[in-house]
């Protein structure tokens, strides 16, 4: 399987998005039910990052989605590890 840019971004903002859903929750900086939210605003912003580096030739739609998906799905891991705990 070849790693392309647009799956190593969707997979950094992922991480990111993991990292902040921890230190949101462990400090309470946000409720629990806006994690989602914030998960897609560090989606969007990771997207446009992304696109102004020059990290892909993708257009700034594309790599939005693309980070979005990636920060969704981290914190879906991040539920799906707690529920399995529980």
């Amino acid at each position: 399987m070849v790693l392309t840019s647009e799956m190593i971004m969707a997979v950094v903002a992922g991480i990111v998005t993991y990292i902040f859903g921890i230190i949101a929750k462990k400090f309470n900086w946000i409720e629990s039910k806006y994690i989602p939210i914030q998960n897609a605003i560090i989606g969007m912003i990771a997207g446009m990052i992304c696109y102004m580096l020059k990290v892909t030739e993708a257009d700034l739609l594309t790599s939005i989605i693309y980070c979005i998906i990636g920060a969704m799905a981290s914190g879906g891991t991040y539920d799906l590890t707690k529920t399995n705990k529980e």
